[in-house]
């Protein structure tokens, strides 16, 4: 019998884990594709594996995909996303939270109870390599991914301090799934040096797995109702790759163009985007205020609004490197302390024409004022006695800002930025809702044989940073399509 031969669309954060897992379990035959170069030129080869840079995730760089994208009215930005072996897991912060409960319990209002956290968990922990907590009822000791936090040093526990001391509660594992406060960060950046997916999951060869890079899919081929290939540009010509089944991972940006161009027609496709916005106080620190670290940020405070969620409506991520360094690996200078609405209500599109991403951040009054909320809370934390000792001034005007809501509002708008966490444009749902893409299992709604499993399909981004929902989503679908038989 002709083994099944599934084309996986994509080797970033959810592609790689789950066409290593279909190869692995099962006796298909995986194609993986991927648009960019299995490897970094030599002038990024250690931009990849430094964990203290994001050299390479530059717009127009040679590993990144870049969108002009819209963030607000009368506000333009420039996205990047990775276009390498790993897809964006090679170039980001390495920042590993996983979903909260909280999250898994909204998804499973859209997919049922496949999408339940207690579902969820097994998953979880076969994809994780916990260096803190190793394999316990909620952490996995001995997956690809290695997770580790960093150990805190005098800023960091400077920070930690003061948010303690603003009434924020300590949560020392932030992905055992309690409720949001101050703690380490989990991270894939281990002794300095960048996990992606491609590291973890490729090392070796995989029987029944081919992976192809340099290999830009323009299309899905849909005969009759099924996709039945895919159309493949690569640098000596155009060419179809026939297969039994066809799975998007190409990022939530990517996906819905594709289902576009490919003439899928749900009017879900490209809608519903959902990301977070964010802002960063840039402050000065004091001459040996801030501590030597592999990793730009070592902790963060999840927290709400009085009356707010337990997983945390907003973030503040600490970091202990310039933003100089961050960007292009050397300098000094100022430093950002991110602040992010992690359960916006806004919702944006993603089209084919320019601006390809349009966020629509802050259009609702509910993001503008929590959002407010939270720059008011990191203004607290770095003027309180725990912290202010090791800052030297602040970019922003911080009176103004306290005491005024229209300053407050003015001043983020003019700030304002987006954590790239882009998810929901190709929704999972029931097929007589006329704005789901895809069912729970990721099979999209009436074009047999094709399925997406990046975060494209969540019904809204996750109250954490997406690279660890991503990995978690390529390992889970590959166990409904296990399920299948």
């Amino acid at each position: 019998m002709t083994p099944r031969r599934v084309i996986v669309v994509g080797a970033g954060g959810a592609g790689v884990p789950f066409a290593v897992r279909l190869a692995a379990a099962s006796a298909a035959e995986v194609l993986l594709l991927e648009a960019g170069p299995a490897r970094a030129p030599l002038e990024l080869e250690g931009a990849l594996q430094d964990g203290s840079t994001l050299l390479a995730a530059t717009p127009d760089g040679p590993l990144t995909w870049t969108y002009e994208a819209h963030i607000a009215a009368g506000h333009s930005f420039r996205v990047a996303r990775g276009r390498v072996l790993g897809g964006s897991t090679a170039i980001n912060g390495g920042y590993f939270l996983r979903p909260h409960p909280d999250d898994f319990a909204t998804w499973a209002e859209a997919g049922g109870e496949a999408w339940s956290a207690e579902r969820a968990l097994p998953a979880l922990r076969r994809l994780e390599g916990d260096l803190d907590f190793g394999e316990t009822t909620v952490h996995g000791g001995r997956g690809p991914m290695p997770v580790a936090r960093p150990r805190p040093g005098a800023a960091t526990r400077a920070f930690l301090a003061a948010a303690a001391a603003l009434g924020h509660r300590w949560e020392a594992d932030k992905n055992a799934g309690g409720p949001a406060g101050a703690g380490p960060l989990p991270l894939t950046v281990v002794d300095g040096s960048r996990w992606s997916t491609a590291r973890a999951f490729l090392a070796n060869p995989v029987d029944g797995l081919e992976v192809r890079a340099g290999a830009l899919v323009r299309r899905v081929l849909i005969e009759r109702g099924r996709a039945v290939g895919v159309e493949v540009e690569t640098r000596d010509g155009v060419v179809e790759e026939r297969a039994d089944e066809v799975v998007l991972a190409a990022g939530a940006v990517e996906t819905p163009r594709l289902l576009h161009r490919s003439g899928v027609d749900r009017p879900g496709i490209g809608a519903g985007l959902s990301d977070h916005p964010a802002v960063s106080i840039d402050w000065v620190p004091r001459p040996g205020g801030l501590e030597e670290g592999a990793a730009p940020w070592t902790a963060a405070l999840g927290f709400s609004p009085p009356g707010g969620a337990v997983r945390g409506e907003l973030e503040i991520l600490f970091a202990i490197v310039p933003n100089a360094r961050i960007l292009t690996g050397s300098g000094g200078g100022p430093v950002g302390l991110r602040v992010a609405l992690q359960a916006p209500a806004a919702r944006g599109r993603v089209a084919l024409a320019e601006p390809v991403i349009e966020y629509r951040h802050l259009s609702a009054e509910t993001d503008r004022a929590r959002l407010r909320f939270g720059v008011r809370e990191a203004l607290r934390l770095l003027g309180s006695r725990e912290l202010a000792p090791l800052v030297e001034s602040v970019h922003a005007p911080a009176a103004a800002i306290l005491e005024d809501d229209r300053a407050a509002d003015a001043w983020i708008a003019a700030n304002l930025g987006t954590s790239i966490h882009a998810s929901s444009t190709a929704r999972m749902g029931p097929a007589s809702d006329p704005l789901a893409v895809v069912d729970a299992r990721g099979r999209v709604h009436g074009v047999e044989a094709l399925r997406v499993i990046d975060t494209s399909v969540l019904p809204v981004v996750p109250s954490r940073g997406t690279a660890a929902t991503a990995i978690f989503l390529g390992e889970r679908f590959a166990e409904l399509w296990l399920e299948e038989g």
